[in-house]
């Protein structure tokens, strides 16, 4: 009679277990982060074109058009990549931060 009693319980536990995943990538609280990283990429953005206003026209144009690539890709819900947009136009404009030399 334990052994019925204990299956049961595994069954119920693996059960359980399974379901955390899905309950946890609910589009309810999904929402919340997505729209951080859309403000986000809107504030790298804000500052991006404000340092190409004051730029070489050339340069200017050449990262407000990355800007807008790195928008679309923000939107799509690529943040590593349109940090890596973001960081392009800002060293295109010449005023990017210089970052260590990965090994």
């Amino acid at each position: 009679m334990t052994s019925i009693g204990t299956d049961r319980l595994t069954i119920i536990g693996l059960a359980m277990a399974a379901a955390l995943p899905f309950l946890a990538l609910s589009p309810v609280k999904a929402a919340p982060a997505a729209a951080a990283a859309f403000t986000d990429c809107a504030a790298q953005a804000r500052v991006v074109l404000a340092d190409a206003a004051g730029a070489d026209p050339r340069a200017a144009a050449k990262a407000q058009r990355t800007v807008r690539t790195a928008e679309k890709i923000c939107a799509a819900g690529n943040r590593h990549e349109a940090a890596k947009k973001f960081a392009l136009a800002r060293q295109q404009l010449g005023t990017a931060v210089q970052f260590a030399a990965r090994r």
